[in-house]
């Protein structure tokens, strides 16, 4: 009777193990791709910390389906940041006409990453300089906006400063495919 325990001891110890060197493994693997892309992008914390902390990007099965979560995630915080100018320009009267164009600022960002998205596949270059283009509508929105001191202002600052940091995670996926 004691060698029949000792026999399934044995067996579940080993499954269990096997199942801990398993995860282990797979997320090593799921990493291995983030670290990859990290060591491009100027704040390389701020990537890892991101990336690891967001299911799609920990999933990534090689560099390439990463870049396109990557690009995807920044277009989506584009769609967002430029619906948020949307609605400041219908709410606030004061800042319409400025939030108006800081919608079209934010579409403009949609656009060259959605082209950057097309061109990843066949040229990574392309697609590094069609995202490059975005930092130049982020640094213009931060002049503009950068001398406002009313709370929404500085809430649409704060966008832009984080949009800035999700444009340098994608040149960092263009850069680590070859861009």
């Amino acid at each position: 009777m004691a060698s029949f325990t000792s026999v399934c001891f044995f067996f579940v110890f080993m499954a269990f193990l096997s199942e801990i060197l398993f995860i282990s493994s797979s997320g090593l693997t799921s990493t291995k791709y983030i670290d990859a892309l990290c060591q491009h992008v100027e704040n390389g914390t701020f990537c890892m910390q991101m990336l690891r902390a967001y299911p799609p990007a920990v999933s990534a099965t090689d560099l390439f389906s990463l870049a396109n979560i990557v690009i995807n995630l920044g277009i989506s915080y584009a769609n967002n940041t430029g619906a948020f100018a949307a609605e400041t320009a219908k709410k606030e009267p004061t800042l319409k006409v400025q939030f108006e164009s800081f919608q079209h600022e934010y579409d403009g960002i949609q656009l060259y990453l959605r082209m950057a998205r097309g061109e990843l596949k066949e040229s990574p270059m392309s697609a590094d300089y069609d995202i490059f283009r975005c930092t130049d509508i982020t640094m213009y929105l931060k002049d503009v906006v950068g001398g406002n001191r009313d709370n929404t202002s500085k809430t649409f600052m704060d966008m832009t400063l984080q949009m800035e940091n999700l444009i340098d995670v994608a040149l960092g996926a263009t850069v680590a495919l070859g861009g």
